[in-house]
């Protein structure tokens, strides 16, 4: 076998011993990252669901809904609760 021949075969061990190390925590980072992406777009549907139930309930014009939504997503970055939770009692102010 020549010199070359070895080292390779060298190096595949150890990528090899360096993948068996490192792939459970490839396979857990890969599921953690799809669960918050999936998560992440849930939440924006839901998010975005609410603002127009919270149009149709006011049937607010588009700058009014602009400065609806940027209140909402204020509320939701400023306060113990969500923007789609900030939406919701939007629309139960609306109704009242």
């Amino acid at each position: 076998m020549a010199d070359y021949e070895k080292m390779f075969e060298a190096t595949k061990k150890i990528t090899d011993k360096i993948t068996e190390k490192i792939d459970p925590y490839l396979n857990t980072s890969y599921e953690k990252t799809k669960d918050f992406l999936k998560d992440s777009v849930k939440t924006g549907a839901k998010f975005e669901s609410q603002m127009s139930s919270l149009k149709a309930v006011t049937k607010s014009s588009s700058s009014e809904m602009e400065r609806l939504y940027s209140l909402a997503v204020k509320m939701g970055t400023t306060t113990g609760f969500s923007a789609e939770n900030a939406g919701e009692e939007m629309e139960r102010l609306a109704l009242a």
